[in-house]
């Protein structure tokens, strides 16, 4: 009996023995599952945090260049743009102005009246001289109607009215345009308003001529 209560105690001994074994060989393998788990976690924690702080470091660089720069960039556009229409509006001006100019009394550059019939460039030109014979087509109209010749001349004033075709003239004037050099014509036209047998003590003629419409402008102005 006492050895088998002695075999007994020794298979249970080994029993116990065998069993602590078995435990002890499983919680080996989970404490280094768990440890290595918690290493990984750890070290995916650390790397989450750097790339937090890496994408804080290139979104605000970003957006601070950004700011900085499309501000003073546009600010620098819109100062270029307002100095340059600043300095380029002064030069503009006269430009704009030179066509009336062209077309003001001795438009040609401030020149006297072209002799001959033509101008020498496309501007129109005041013409020098009576080349249309005006002032005898008014004094015959004037005669052949019972009333006395007057003197006539060539005027600085009725060449500007001639030059711009009726604009700025003053006093007692008239003018037309007509396709021809020819005086006699000239009067025809301007009888409804030229007042040409009223009582005058002279008459002023000018002519000018427009090569780009290729009309010749005429226009007296009345002294009385």
């Amino acid at each position: 009996m006492a050895d088998v209560v002695g075999g007994r105690r020794r298979q249970r001994g080994r029993g116990a023995v065998a069993g602590n074994g078995a435990t002890d060989g499983k919680r080996e393998p989970d404490t280094d599952l768990r440890r290595r788990a918690a290493w990984l976690l750890g070290m995916l924690a650390i790397v989450a945090v750097l790339l937090v702080v890496v994408m804080s470091q290139l979104v605000g660089g970003g957006g601070g260049s950004k700011g900085d720069t499309g501000p003073r960039d546009l600010d620098s556009a819109v100062g270029q743009h307002s100095s340059s229409s600043a300095s380029t509006s002064p030069s503009s001006r006269p430009h704009t102005q030179s066509p009336a100019s062209s077309d003001a009394p001795g438009s040609s550059g401030g020149s006297a009246p072209v002799r001959g019939r033509k101008c020498p460039t496309k501007q129109t030109c005041a013409l020098d001289g009576d080349p249309g014979n005006g002032i005898a087509a008014i004094n015959d109209y004037r005669t052949q109607h019972g009333k006395p010749s007057v003197p006539g001349r060539v005027g600085t004033d009725a060449q500007t009215c001639a030059l711009n075709n009726g604009n700025g003239c003053s006093g007692g004037w008239a003018e037309t345009e007509l396709g021809k050099l020819d005086g006699a014509a000239a009067v025809q036209k301007i009888l409804p308003f030229a007042h040409l047998l009223d009582d005058m003590k002279s008459v002023e003629i000018g002519w000018a001529y427009d090569p780009g419409a290729k009309l010749y402008y005429f226009a007296i102005i009345r002294k009385t």
